[in-house]
């Protein structure tokens, strides 16, 4: 049985205001008790907590039957990811991408949702609260970034492209200046994303791949006409997010940067 699509200015509403109500006003201002360390030293904040919490009781009464999973409630209790192999709609949460920016004072943050029915990405929305970018789109429905439609998939035959890559990957793409001019690290995937969506990177590469990280952001990039894949030409499987993962303005741009930063050795780790 389908589902229905999801209210998608409601869920950008909703967005903006968990932004504009709890992020933003800790922004530069967080205090002491207020940001904390997981596991792996990652950072999480008060701005993550509360803006999870708040969207997580909000976003289902959008889509009655509909649940959650956020980032912050799967470091609390892993049984929460289970529900992405479920029957149920899954909203998937980022509260506040890019933590270690905005603990920092930085501006390059991020809320990412994802409407997800039976494993597959049917809605996405990336909203940056500083600059108050919008990244949406739905299956079939186009991407829109900041009200505008984007359309990407262009064959570009020379050129040398700028980009994000993780770890390994960024070290094999820097051996290859005569494709790639730059390579940044990941710092904010869902800022990565609109970068792409916008013409200002050609691709991101990324080797964790958890899906409130890259739901969204993958599936925009495809509808809107880019393409995204493992490097060993598998699927991204939000259920068992394992591999190494290239996104690209297109496939055309795809296969470039592949040529590039794919190992011939698939356990090859630096």
């Amino acid at each position: 049985m389908s589902q229905a699509r999801p209210d998608m200015e409601g869920v950008a509403e909703l967005i903006a205001t968990a932004a504009a109500e709890i992020i933003l006003p800790r922004f530069r201002a967080l205090r002491d008790g207020e940001i904390d360390e997981k596991d792996g030293g990652e950072l999480v904040t008060i701005a993550d907590i509360e803006t999870e919490a708040w969207l997580t009781q909000r976003l289902p009464e959008l889509v009655p039957g509909s649940t959650v999973v956020g980032e912050e409630a799967v470091f609390a209790d892993k049984s929460v990811f289970d529900r992405l192999s479920g029957d149920d709609p899954v909203w998937v949460i980022d509260p506040v991408d890019g933590t270690w920016n905005f603990a920092n004072g930085r501006s390059t943050f991020a809320v990412i949702v994802a409407y997800v029915v039976r494993g597959e990405v049917e809605a996405g929305w990336i909203y940056e609260p500083v600059s108050g970018a919008l990244a949406v789109g739905a299956r079939g429905d186009g991407v829109r970034l900041d009200g505008r439609e984007v359309a990407l998939g262009k064959v570009e035959t020379e050129a040398d492209f700028v980009g994000t890559a993780a770890r390994y990957l960024r070290e094999r793409a820097e051996q290859a200046p005569e494709t790639v001019r730059e390579v940044f690290r990941p710092r904010c995937a869902g800022h990565e994303y609109v970068q792409i969506l916008s013409g200002e990177r050609a691709f991101s590469a990324y080797t964790k791949l958890l899906p409130w990280d890259h739901a969204a952001g993958t599936f925009l990039v495809r509808e809107a006409g880019g393409h995204s894949a493992l490097l060993d030409g598998g699927r991204y499987d939000l259920t068992d997010p394992k591999g190494d993962m290239l996104t690209a303005r297109s496939h055309d741009v795809w296969q470039k940067i592949h040529a590039v930063i794919a190992s011939s050795d698939s356990d090859e780790r630096h």
